[in-house]
């Protein structure tokens, strides 16, 4: 061990590395989380604060290219820190009902500077910092002034986010500019280079908010005690960032990214990384770029329905069809609620036809999109959660018809223009004067951009906008004490919004008006995912830290989901760490786990129409291990493993190595539902029942079909072997046709599954699909299963008179087994809802 001498000797050389080190904490195992990033270069000036007698900031310490390791803090809590970010929810349920397995994102190495190994190397992230207008104080206002951007200089880390303010020796508060007209943008703006923090005008940008974990650069740490929490700065902040961005990037073929982060009403990091337009070498810049934050667009559905419910004209418990033109129907005489809608329980079935329009042409009004593919409603109200999109449009469509306006104009009249987001809108297509700042489309890695995506219930994910749009919008979320210049919702709207409003299974997280909460471990968390075809988006909101952050990846799903969930939890794992008492583990551990043991589906699913299919697909397997821990095959590491959860309260369980909770919700001794806080308390896991269950329907569909199959290979090797021997078949004209007509119908049933395989996989690969393009060819296979019952029917015909006519025991056992394959078949094509007069799905 070191004396006091030498690490004092140490902490003179270099106080940096004992701040870096801070920024590390041990967990047992640790977590998933990148390294922290380089710090701000020695000769680069720190912003000032808006206190007019501040001194200029200190020269930040030389950076350390690798922190220390350090003990983990011993401040004391309930839970664990808030960790995963909230899953994706625009697109239709994928054939898992499960959350998809990710690859980890491990440890990132600083940003650098240096080109990156991603679709095309991205310009050096190092530029000349941009020159922020100096006027009045409207901290509403929009606006920020860019200069043309100079060479970059190699092997040197980006400016941080304060600099440029601080190079003007300007103060911290930036004017606006004149405020252009909604749907256009400022001729003068260029767009900011890969990876360059931007300052915005009214938001200042701050470089020492340290309100609830401050920490002393002095601070000397012996072995064995407690390392400091570091502060949450600009510069720490933007290290940290730039550790792990760029190499999630180029790890998973993404296009680009941009992330924002604000905290007491300013801006800390707004930057773009990679490329908007990768062919063109256009960068992602955090003014100006557009993405499409997908599901996130809801949260202003519900913004815009608590405006309502401000002003008396909208009753959250009310039947919504007293608004509305036309009826939603009845479950066993219960209506649907505007609160339902808003904690997705309002008993809507899964709904897919029409999400994503094919082109400019097939694109939908509101009204006539709701009242054309109305679901089904399979669960009682307020009793399951059921995530569903077409509940969101309604309730933007009861804001349209109360406020007697288009909803795309009602959320610029009442939101995006009082916060200034000027360069933000749900309309489709964009206006010309945001179409030509939007970012390409890329749904793979290397590959062609794809059209930009029109969805039909728009409002439950059509947004379009940039990062610092965002930041004005999580900044308003945050203003609970109604402090700030404009306000869209009064204090205690705010409250109501954010708090919980149903808590599914006790013991997980609560679901608040359209806001997933997350409540059971580390600070309280709320916010949303939203992923299209080309972008992953998550908004997260820390009410009681002031802070708020948004990112939104360009690019594979996977990679951009991955890239969100490990930054999140890094974020709020190094800034807001809170270390949960050891539980252990109980002696009923084995006793429950054998309640849960078997087959789930996710309650987000279709039920009345043939994407009934993807339940069969993907259930997921609850089983015992030796060690009576818990799997669940739906909830996995970021390496894919299942997760291995041990019961450390009744009937509630926590991740073995990780701090993610597991419970169930019983009736009495019957389990009727599990989930986890990794996904969000809009959906759950329930029981399959027994008689369509993927564990007997799944091996006997195998055998069905093989059994079918060999049977049409081995009718022409009959017909060749009886050729060789001069043996004809002998067989009365009734008879012969029967045995015809059984073959065509055996090749009738094999073509009818290798249709439904093709219909399934093409909607896998684009939702697209679902806008009817697909509608001829499933008519062709819903006459294919008609067909497959009359085949069953001959089938049987057929055995019957080979049992009569035949004494061969082998003719007799192979035409009872076709005749019981074609009659399983059947049963297939009626259990999965293949038969429907309706197109709607």
């Amino acid at each position: 061990m070191r004396s006091k001498r030498s690490m004092r000797g140490i902490a003179v050389s270099g106080v940096a590395v004992m701040m870096l080190a801070g920024s590390l904490w041990a967990q047992s195992p640790p977590p998933a989380e990148a390294a922290t990033g380089a710090s701000p270069r020695p000769d680069q000036p720190q912003a000032v604060t808006r206190e007019p007698t501040q001194a200029p900031a200190k020269p930040a310490p030389t950076p350390v290219p690798t922190p220390l390791p350090v003990p983990t803090p011993a401040k004391p809590a309930a839970a664990s820190a808030s960790a995963s970010a909230f899953p994706a929810t625009t697109r239709a349920l994928p054939l898992s009902s499960a959350a998809p397995a990710i690859d980890a994102g491990q440890a990132a190495p600083a940003s650098t500077g240096t080109a990156l190994p991603t679709r095309a190397s991205p310009v050096p992230s190092k530029v000349p910092a941009k020159t922020p207008v100096v006027a009045d104080t409207d901290a509403a206002a929009i606006a920020v002034k860019a200069a043309p951007a100079k060479p970059a200089a190699a092997n040197k880390p980006a400016q941080p986010v304060a600099a440029a303010a601080a190079n003007a020796n300007a103060p911290a508060s930036f004017a606006p500019l004149p405020p252009p007209l909604p749907e256009a943008i400022a001729d003068d703006v260029d767009p900011a280079p890969v990876a360059q923090a931007t300052a915005v005008a009214g938001y200042p940008v701050e470089t020492s908010l340290a309100r609830d974990n401050e920490a002393s650069s002095e601070i000397l740490v012996e072995p064995g005690a407690v390392a400091p929490i570091p502060m949450l700065s600009a510069p720490d902040l933007e290290a940290y960032v730039d550790g792990l961005v760029p190499l999630a990037i180029a790890r998973g073929g993404l296009a680009g990214a941009v992330v924002v982060v604000v905290r007491d009403g300013q801006v800390l990091l707004a930057k773009g990384y990679g490329y908007a337009d990768v062919e063109k070498r256009k960068p992602m810049d955090a003014a100006r770029t557009l993405v499409r934050p997908g599901s996130i667009s809801k949260l202003f559905v519900w913004t815009a329905a608590m405006q309502l419910v401000e002003q008396g004209k909208l009753d959250l418990d009310a039947d919504v069809n007293r608004y509305l033109d036309f009826k939603i129907r009845d479950y066993a005489g219960q209506p649907a609620t505007m609160r339902q809608l808003m904690t997705h329980s309002a008993g809507f079935e899964e709904s897919a036809k029409h999400l994503f329009a094919a082109d400019e042409s097939r694109l939908l009004p509101l009204d006539r999109y709701l009242k054309q593919v109305q679901p089904e409603r399979v669960y009682a109200p307020g009793k399951v959660p059921a995530y569903s999109n077409y509940g969101a449009a309604l309730a933007a469509y009861v804001v349209q018809r109360i406020s007697k306006q288009a909803f795309d104009d009602y959320i610029e009249a009442n939101v995006l223009v009082p916060l200034r987001m000027r360069q933000s809108s749900f309309r489709q297509p964009l206006p010309k004067g945001l179409a030509g700042d939007m970012a390409k489309s890329y749904s793979s890695a290397d590959g062609a951009p794809i059209p930009f995506e029109l969805v039909n219930p728009a409002p439950a994910g059509s947004l379009s906008a940039t990062g610092l749009d965002m930041a004005r919008f999580m900044i308003a979320q945050l203003d609970e004490r109604g402090a700030g210049a404009t306000t869209i919702l009064q204090p205690h709207s705010l409250q109501t919004l954010h708090a919980a409003a149903s808590r599914p299974i006790p013991g997980l997280d609560a679901m608040a008006l359209g806001f997933f909460r997350r409540d059971t471990r580390g600070p309280v968390v709320i916010g949303h995912g939203g992923a299209t075809e080309a972008f992953q988006s998550n908004l997260v909101l820390l009410p009681a830290h002031g802070l708020g952050l948004f990112v939104s990846a360009d690019g594979p799903g996977s990679a951009g989901r991955a890239l969100h969930r490990d930054l999140i939890k890094g974020v709020i794992q190094r800034y807001f760490p809170v270390r949960g008492a050891q539980q252990p583990t109980l002696p009923t551990a084995r006793l429950h786990a054998e309640q849960l043991v078997g087959r789930y589906e996710n309650s987000r699913a279709s039920s009345s129409n043939f994407l009934a299919i993807a339940r069969l697909l993907g259930s997921a397997k609850i089983g015992v291990n030796d060690d009576d821990t818990l799997s669940v095959s739906a909830f996995r590491t970021p390496d894919g493993r299942p997760k291995r959860w041990r019961e450390v309260e009744p009937y509630v369980w926590r991740e073995v190595g990780g701090d993610s909770l597991l419970a169930a919700k019983l009736v009495g001794n019957e389990v009727i539902a599990v989930s986890s806080d990794d996904v969000p308390a809009a959906m759950w896991l329930q029981p399959v029942p027994d008689w369509r269950s993927p564990g007997w329907m799944l091996p006997l569909l195998c055998l069905v079909l093989a059994v079918q199959a060999l049977a049409l290979l081995l009718w022409p090797v009959a017909a060749l072997v009886r050729r060789h021997f001069q043996r004809p078949l002998v067989l009365a004209e009734r008879d012969r046709r029967l045995r015809l007509l059984s073959f065509l119908g055996l090749i009738g049933n094999l073509v009818l599954v290798l249709l439904w395989l093709w219909i399934i996989t093409r909607i896998d690969a684009s939702v697209r699909m679902l806008d009817g393009a697909l509608d001829p060819w499933i008519r062709v296979a819903q006459l294919l299963g008609l067909a497959s019952m009359a085949t069953a029917v001959v089938a049987v015909l057929n055995a019957r008179a080979v049992w009569r006519s035949s004494p061969q025991r082998l003719r007799r056992v192979c035409a009872i087994a076709v005749a019981a394959a074609c009659v399983a078949m059947v049963w297939y094509v009626l259990a999965l809802r293949t038969l429907s007069w309706s197109l709607v799905y």
